[in-house]
């Protein structure tokens, strides 16, 4: 796979740290020709078995992928190497861990049977004990997690694993009661709620249950997918206006999230009886989600996605788990893996249009045209989805079609006014619309939409470095808009487009030196952006850096800028910049000019 020399910074990544896998004995033991030995020639080759060989290539490999940032690749090196050595831990340790972060669980379970049971990492340990739940040998799952030792929130983890295993024997009062047992960290034992409402739902103490259920919603508890299933609980016993109460502020905003629970309502409103006979698996699967769910704001995001890989493990084409398993590596930067499991949701679930929604962003970074023309489909298959209208005109803004996106989000606008939505729920729309209004010239318009979204969302980073940069390239109100983008840089300091704001901010304001030291910070962080280096050249022009300023024009020309700013850099890099009246030499300049 490797058959090009890697380049000198990463054969240096590859070569420093492979001291961790081999050392000589380990590696040449037994090599022909040995390291140090007293046969061994100046200057002679050393020798390797195939096996070493292998498992040397295989380690380069996994280094490698591993600097480059490519999970996918590393997890298979590793676990390459591993199987050349099931007997080397530090493989084993490595390639365990490599296959959890890209979720390839059924590769952990088969590493983990190759070492002995004290060996095997505790999240390795979880993965077998899955398999067993899964594939229904629940006295396995009680063997597998006996004697091992776990964190605090694995270990509610485990014990909900095991709960579910005893409810698969029959056994539900000794399920209600393991689950019931409490770690001390009131936040763990709050997020254990739902899926205990969830075990005396299946234990049939439906009364019970709802208890659970009021008590995690008093503490915000908000799992849709165990949401919907109390409300299903509550119509099962007669409890309509309690379940329409419970539905009806989740589903009528119109909100990406809110999208979940409308169809709930619908059947609730039209006498649904609520189903909460759930098959075993679809009701292990939603039960431990609403755990993980519920522990997520107290975990690292890494034992999130470990957590949510293993629920994808037991119960691979769970709807509610690809959706909340999809946004959640979405969230976090890992857009390959999220992909396939968002277009895995099916278009029979309630969180479709949510995973739609964020698989048309993620479509939309390589791929515009066809991001666009995802969001038509789903609006027209979803016509009345106000939350595939909103993707609609987010995506038209985002194509810079800007006229059709002011006329749907004036739409949308004007059916959330009609609902007495507060500007709190509607900003986004504000926003929206007074970004395409500025775009298309309409700025007093377009300046009274973004102080709205402003006013609602005083420390939203995006509203802010919009309203701020419209206002300092128009020279409007720069004390104004300096304030905000210092703001918007507060809440996102590594964002380059935002430094970019503020440095171009700066420039407007005459404050040239200032300006080219935060716009080549700006160009550190977002290096692709033609914009950024059209600024960064016209303020390297004016502090008199002309070839510098050039140098910046040409490398904006090489960064896909749209057709208008091509003709202005073409221009500059012909004539640089017409002089500045406002400044002494400049003016100087121009009344020279005038006299002649």
């Amino acid at each position: 796979m490797f058959r090009q020399k890697p380049n000198s910074v990463a054969r240096a990544l590859v070569f420093a740290a492979l001291p961790l896998c081999f050392s000589a004995p380990q590696a040449f033991a037994q090599n022909p020709v040995q390291v140090g030995s007293s046969a061994a020639k100046p200057g002679a080759p050393v020798l390797l078995q195939r096996s070493d060989a292998d498992i040397f290539a295989a380690t380069l490999a996994g280094r490698y992928a591993q600097g480059v940032d490519n999970p996918k690749l590393a997890a298979q090196a590793w676990a390459r190497a591993f199987f050349r050595r099931p007997s080397d831990l530090e493989l084993y340790d490595r390639a365990t861990a490599a296959n959890l972060e890209v979720g390839n669980l059924g590769m952990v379970v088969r590493m983990a049977k190759l070492v002995a049971p004290a060996q095997r990492s505790p999240k390795a340990v979880l993965a077998l004990t899955v398999e067993a739940l899964g594939q229904g040998r629940y006295q396995d799952v009680a063997r597998t997690l006996d004697g091992q030792k776990f964190s605090p929130s694995l270990t509610q983890f485990a014990n909900h694993l095991r709960a579910y295993a005893l409810l698969g024997q029959g056994q539900g009062p000794k399920a209600i009661d393991l689950a019931s047992q409490v770690t001390g960290i009131s936040e763990l034992d709050d997020a254990a709620l739902m899926s205990r409402a969830m075990i005396l739902a299946r234990a049939k103490r439906p009364q019970e249950a709802i208890a659970l259920f009021e008590k995690a919603r008093g503490l915000q508890q908000d799992s849709p997918a165990g949401l919907r299933f109390y409300s299903q609980l509550l119509l099962s016993v007669g409890q309509r206006d309690k379940a329409e109460a419970l539905l009806s502020p989740l589903a009528e905003r119109g909100s990406v999230k809110a999208s979940a629970f409308t169809g709930a309502l619908a059947l609730a409103r039209a006498g649904d009886k609520g189903n909460v006979a759930l098959n075993a698996q679809d009701h292990v699967a939603i039960g431990m989600l609403t755990l993980v769910e519920a522990m997520q704001d107290s975990r690292p995001p890494t034992e999130t996605s470990d957590l949510l890989f293993l629920l994808a493990f037991l119960h691979p084409s769970s709807d509610e788990v690809n959706a909340a398993l999809g946004q959640h590596l979405a969230s976090h930067g890992y857009d390959e893996l999220a992909e396939p499991l968002l277009e895995r949701v099916s278009v029979f679930s309630p969180d479709f249009v949510a995973t739609r929604t964020e698989l048309a962003w993620l479509i939309y970074t390589r791929d515009p045209n066809q991001a666009l023309l995802n969001a038509r489909e789903l609006v027209a298959k979803n016509p009345t989805n106000f939350a595939a209208m909103t993707l609609l005109a987010d995506m038209l803004s985002a194509n810079r079609l800007d006229a059709e996106a002011e006329a749907a989000y004036h739409s949308l606008i004007k059916q959330g006014e009609a609902a007495n939505w507060s500007p709190a729920e509607t900003w986004p729309l504000y926003f929206g619309r007074g970004g395409a209004r500025e775009r298309l010239g309409r700025w007093p318009e377009a300046l009274s939409d973004l102080r709205l979204a402003k006013a609602a969302a005083p420390n939203q980073p995006n509203v802010l470095n919009y309203l701020g940069y419209a206002l300092a390239d128009r020279g409007e109100n720069l004390d104004e808009a300096l304030a905000m983008l210092r703001n918007a840089m507060r809440l996102r300091p590594r964002s380059g487009a935002i430094l970019d704001s503020y440095g171009w901010a700066l420039f407007k304001s005459g404050r040239h030196e200032e300006a080219a030291t935060m716009l080549e910070r700006a160009a550190s962080l977002a290096p692709n952006l033609a914009e950024v280096a059209d600024h960064l050249g016209d303020v390297y022009w004016r502090t008199g850096r002309q070839e510098e300023a050039r140098l910046e024009w040409r490398r904006a020309l090489s960064l896909t800028p749209t057709a208008e700013q091509t003709k202005a850099l073409e221009i500059k890099l012909s004539d640089g910049l017409p002089p500045d009246p406002s400044r002494a030499a400049d003016a100087a300049i121009l009344a020279q000019t005038k006299s002649n």
